[in-house]
């Protein structure tokens, strides 16, 4: 289905365009997460989704009908409806409009001008900030990163301190799509968790990775099972027969999840598991053997659960003295993980002597859904400079009393990094190389490398 961009607004924003100064022939705005938001910076990311989904579509006559009768239902009237300057945006193809944006990938301190927009043809001036819905949208995907980066960040000491740093990346999964609002959603989401992890049950999003990015195969997974698979066995001796199932289809280095929770944890654990024939069976594999506990309290369960496969399959002490589990079996923990629960639950480890290599975790709606609004980062998008045809140049800007966070910035703006690399926002006609670098421009999408992208994401961690 293709979106009808000119509804993808905010339905007041079709009035504007006769409410502004009518000798206004330039419009510029901006967007940046306010401070005062949930975390002091922000992983940037996700603009480049927004342009290639919906600056690649040009107007239609039947957009602009379909258009024209909604707004009359709407409000009673056809007269508020700019038919004329989207006609001619039909007949010019694309948007007249210059975007500039700081590099994706980037940690951007809050207060930061992340991205500039401004109209390229006059009549298009006072249409400006109808765009503003579509672009607003990348406050998700970066408030997703931004997530995800903390969570790494908060991940790095533990690790660095109980167990191996190469493996982090795969720490934290994302197992969130089936929950998402919207497949969109989940694959923007997805997406933004794969800027910092690679762990990932998202197809969908590693695909969309590929399409706007052109890294494919980002996202890394292994042969996991469910409940459906695990009850389809039935209990008792039905039990040893989805484990040897598993183990008989798999190749021998190949790493393998199993659900346990499906009837009793601890008996599976123990007799089952712990049976001699599936014990000499995961002994004789290469390949890692994950269980996967997907009900009880996590820290009592997961610590339980380690420690009866310390009886069954011994440990060793790593170079840091924290214990691991032998013979490459290791614990999955897939409910009730979010930021704090997933730091929370390592610690747990760590304070039991166990290496934070013994687990991996993954996490679905604390990933993408939870608690996750366009106020989590106080994302904004505001007017700060006109000019009129007279020649006249005009500062925009908010300034409420009664709430001092809520001033925008003024202007034409660029973004410069100081001498000890800190990002401001200032005018225009500040000396400093401006950060913001043209990434659409009049039907232009100018592509960004993913690869770089990468690279910028990892070295704000570093």
């Amino acid at each position: 289905m293709t979106t009808n961009l000119i509804l993808a607004t905010d339905a007041y924003k079709l009035t504007h365009h006769l409410q502004y100064p009518q000798n206004i022939d330039k419009l510029y705005s901006y967007g940046e997460a306010r401070t005062g938001g949930r975390f002091p910076t922000v992983s940037w990311f996700g603009l480049s989704m927004i342009l290639h989904d919906y600056f690649q579509t040009p107007i239609t006559d039947e957009m602009i009908d379909e258009a024209e009768q909604v707004a009359a239902a709407t409000f009673g009237t056809t007269a508020y409806f700019n038919r004329t300057v989207w006609e001619k945006v039909r007949d010019l193809g694309h948007f007249p409009v210059r975007i500039k944006a700081l590099p994706e990938g980037m940690e951007v301190p809050t207060g930061t001008a992340l991205f500039t927009m401004e109209s390229t043809a006059d009549w298009f001036a006072t249409s400006l900030n109808a765009l503003e819905v579509l672009l607003m949208h990348v406050w998700y995907p970066t408030t997703i990163a931004t997530n995800s980066m903390n969570i790494k960040k908060r991940l790095l000491p533990l690790v660095e301190k109980a167990g191996t740093p190469e493996l982090l990346p795969l720490m934290v999964n994302d197992f969130g799509l089936r929950g998402a609002t919207s497949l969109e959603s989940g694959q923007r989401g997805g997406a933004a968790h794969l800027l910092h992890f690679r762990g990932s049950d998202n197809l969908a999003a590693s695909e969309y990775f590929d399409q706007v990015y052109g890294i494919a195969g980002r996202a890394q997974s292994i042969w996991a099972t469910e409940h459906s698979i695990a009850t389809a066995y039935g209990p008792g001796q039905g039990e040893f027969d989805y484990v040897n199932a598993q183990l008989d289809r798999t190749p021998a280095d190949a790493p393998v999840s199993i659900v346990i929770d499906s009837y009793d944890t601890f008996h599976f654990v123990r007799h089952v598991i712990g049976s001699d024939e599936l014990v000499e069976r995961i002994k004789a594999r290469p390949g890692r053997v994950v269980l996967r506990p997907d009900s009880g309290d996590p820290k009592s369960m997961d610590l339980a659960v380690l420690d009866m496969l310390a009886d069954i399959f011994g440990t060793e002490v790593n170079a840091k003295g924290y214990r691991v589990l032998r013979h490459n079996v290791g614990l999955i923990q897939g409910d009730g993980m979010k930021a704090d629960t997933i730091i929370a639950l390592y610690q747990a480890l760590i304070d039991q002597g166990w290496s934070t290599d013994n687990l991996v975790v993954g996490s679905g709606g604390g990933l993408l859904q939870e608690g996750f609004t366009r106020d989590t980062e106080r994302f904004a998008i505001k007017a700060a400079y006109a000019h009129t045809n007279a020649g006249e140049e005009l500062d925009i800007q908010k300034k409420p009393k009664t709430d001092p966070s809520k001033t925008s910035k003024a202007g034409l703006l660029k973004v410069v990094a100081d001498d000890k690399g800190r990002l401001q926002t200032v005018s225009q006609h500040e000396p400093g190389q401006d950060l913001l670098q043209v990434v659409y421009e009049d039907g232009q999408i100018f592509s960004t490398d993913g690869e770089t992208v990468l690279a910028r994401a990892d070295l704000s961690q570093s």
